[in-house]
């Protein structure tokens, strides 16, 4: 009898509360075997159970990740529209320390963790959040940063800031010495949403970590009282 991916199954179980966790892992189960693999294939049968497990966590957690990324994307367009010599166009210069985008971000992975922790009643459904929300922050990174790179690398032209990253960079052997300057700036973002991606989900785990141990501890009082 066939049956859905188990990393599937794993995330599904931990994304669903309680008390409707039996309910729906068993009819997206019972779906899959007598609808989806006899009338589509084993293989189609297994992507239309990865989008039922990633609506069921849109559903749950998109008001979170929403909200953040438009924070984020209109924290960079404030820097974008301020000029090199730091005077605005009407708008102001930057948002203020507490809501920086790696600030927001780590933040927002913590509460998810907590959130989807208190939400399924266990551990495994904030690790699972938190993941999730990690994911998503860093795809919108990866979209944006490529969307807006070659009007924010017009910008950084006349940034004498930037101008003097890429000269220290090539003096110091960190890039080649005839790297033009919109090639070093290319990789510099590769290399930030490469490292970017390892906090994310470096902070995932750890949530995911400092959740397992507070519900070991907390279950554990339950059982003694």
């Amino acid at each position: 009898m066939p049956n859905p991916p188990h990393a599937a199954e794993l995330i599904l179980r931990a994304l669903l509360p309680a008390d409707t966790r039996e309910c729906v892992s068993g009819d997206l189960l019972e779906e899959y075997r007598e609808a989806r693999v006899p009338s589509a294939g084993e293989l189609r049968a297994d992507l239309w159970y990865w989008r039922q497990v990633g609506g069921i966590w849109l559903r749950a957690y998109w008001w979170l990740v929403a909200p953040v990324v438009f924070l984020l994307a209109l924290f960079d367009t404030f820097n974008y529209v301020s000029s090199p010599l730091g005077a605005s166009f009407g708008l102001p210069t930057g948002l203020p320390f507490a809501v920086q985008p790696p600030l927001v971000a780590v933040g927002l992975v913590a509460f998810a963790t907590a959130y989807g922790s208190w939400r399924t009643r266990r551990w495994q459904g904030g690790f699972v959040a938190a993941l999730g929300v990690s994911a998503i922050l860093w795809s919108f990174a990866l979209v944006w940063s490529n969307a807006t790179f070659y009007p924010f690398a017009l910008r950084a032209q006349s940034d004498p800031q930037w101008i003097a990253a890429w000269h220290w960079s090539t003096q110091h052997g960190h890039a080649a010495r005839n790297d033009t300057f919109l090639n070093w700036l290319y990789w510099d973002n590769v290399g930030s949403l490469f490292i970017a991606g390892l906090v994310l989900l470096v902070t995932s785990f750890v949530c995911g970590g400092v959740g397992a141990i507070l519900g070991e501890i907390m279950t554990h009082r339950r059982r003694r009282a």
